[in-house]
């Protein structure tokens, strides 16, 4: 026959343990605010650090652009040059 083990906890023991789940609880409660503070900064500076690297990337992607104009346009005229001060 397998031997059976027993428990006891006493209400003191039950009462002890309460307590200190309240007191861990009270704390948590007491750093919630600052902890909440500390997420909306971070929030906040991630979105300002997103949009700017955005920005700079429009302004990158439309100077490309800009350059690429201009390039198609002198590649579309030099032949044109060329052949007029060659005649």
């Amino acid at each position: 026959m397998a031997e059976e083990s027993t428990a006891r906890i006493t209400l003191k023991e039950l009462y002890v343990q309460v307590q200190k789940i309240q007191s861990m609880l009270e704390r948590l409660e007491n750093q919630l605010p600052g902890i909440a503070e500390k997420l909306d900064d971070l929030e906040r500076d991630v979105n300002s650090r997103l949009n700017d690297h955005e920005a700079r990337l429009r302004k990158v992607e439309m100077r490309m652009w800009q350059a690429i104009g201009v390039l198609s346009f002198a590649f579309a005229i030099l032949p044109t040059l060329i052949g007029l001060f060659k005649a």
